[in-house]
C-alpha cells in the first residue's frame, strides 16, 4: 500500500521521527510544522493523539517522544535476534561468563529487565528476572541510564516520589543520587555497592550511540563482594562495554 493512502498515518509517523531526533530538547508544533509542511491546525491535532497515545508528552510547549516507546522496545527486542548474540556474547566473556549478566530498559524510575544470564556452577544471585521491576536509584543499570539525563532532569522524574530502600546502603534521598550520578559521569560507569542486595556489587555502562544521547538501555553484571574485590574493574567495565556495543542503535535500519 503506498504511504500516501494513510496519510494521517504517514503524517504521525513523521512527527514521531521528528521527535526522536530532537531528543530531549524536544520540538514546538509551530517547529513540526515548518519542519513537516504540515498545517499547523493538523499538526496541533496529531501530536494531541499522539501523546493521548502515550506516544508523545508535552512539557513548557515542547513535545517528546513519550515513554509508551519504550514497552514497544522491550516488546519488539524480545522477538529480535540481539537477545540470542546477547547471551553469546556473555558466554565469550573472561570474567562476565562466570558471573551474571543483564539487560535492562529505564522506564521512569524503573528499570525493566529484557535478559538475564547465570553461570552454571556458581552460587545464584538474588537478581530480578525477566521482566521484574526494580528501582532505578538503587541498581548499576538503573543508574547508569539517569546519567545519562540532565540532572534537571532526574529531579523532574524523583519530585514529589520517595526512593525505596533494599539495605541499609540503598541511596534513599535525591540529593545522594544525584551526587551519585555525577561519579557515574565522571568514571563512565555505574556501581550498585550491596544496594539491592547485601553481599552482591553490580557494575553496569549504559548504552548510548552518542556520548551526550540519553539511554534507554544499559548491560550490567553482579558478583559477589568477594569476587568484586579480586577482579579488575577495568576489565569488566571494557566487558560490559563489548556487550553494550550489541544494542547500540538497535532499531536502526529495521522494519515492525
Amino acid at each position: 500500500m503506498d504511504r500516501s493512502a494513510v496519510p494521517a498515518l504517514t503524517r504521525a509517523m513523521t512527527i514521531v521521527d521528528l521527535l526522536a531526533g530532537a531528543g530531549q530538547s524536544g520540538l514546538t508544533v509551530a517547529d513540526i510544522a515548518t519542519r513537516t509542511g504540515i498545517a499547523k491546525s493538523t499538526t496541533a491535532l496529531l501530536c494531541s493523539v499522539l501523546e493521548r497515545e502515550g506516544m508523545a508528552r508535552r512539557h513548557d510547549g515542547r513535545y517528546r517522544l513519550g515513554r509508551r516507546f519504550l514497552g514497544l522496545a522491550a516488546d519488539y527486542l524480545a522477538t529480535v535476534d540481539d537477545l540470542e548474540e546477547f547471551y553469546d556474547r556473555v558466554r565469550q566473556l573472561p570474567i562476565i561468563s562466570r558471573e551474571a549478566a543483564r539487560l535492562g530498559l529505564l522506564d521512569g524510575t524503573d528499570v525493566i529487565y529484557l535478559a538475564r544470564f547465570e553461570a552454571a556452577g556458581r552460587p545464584r544471585r538474588v537478581t530480578g528476572a525477566i521482566g521484574d521491576r526494580f528501582p532505578a536509584s538503587i541498581t548499576a543499570t538503573g543508574k547508569a541510564m539517569l546519567a545519562t539525563l540532565p540532572a534537571e532532569a532526574v529531579e523532574d522524574r524523583y519530585r514529589g516520589k520517595l526512593l525505596p530502600r533494599y539495605t541499609e546502603r540503598s541511596i534513599h534521598s535525591l540529593p545522594d543520587l544525584l551526587r551519585d550520578l555525577e561519579q557515574v559521569r565522571a568514571r563512565g560507569y555505574a556501581v550498585d555497592d550491596e544496594e539491592t542486595n547485601l553481599g552482591q556489587v553490580c557494575f553496569s555502562v549504559a548504552v548510548r550511540n552518542v556520548p551526550d544521547q540519553v539511554a534507554a538501555l544499559a548491560v550490567s553484571s553482579t558478583m559477589t563482594r568477594q569476587r568484586a574485590s579480586e577482579v579488575s574493574v577495568d576489565q569488566v567495565v571494557a566487558e560490559l562495554q563489548q556487550l553494550a556495543g550489541l544494542f547500540r542503535n538497535p532499531l536502526a535500519g529495521r522494519s515492525f
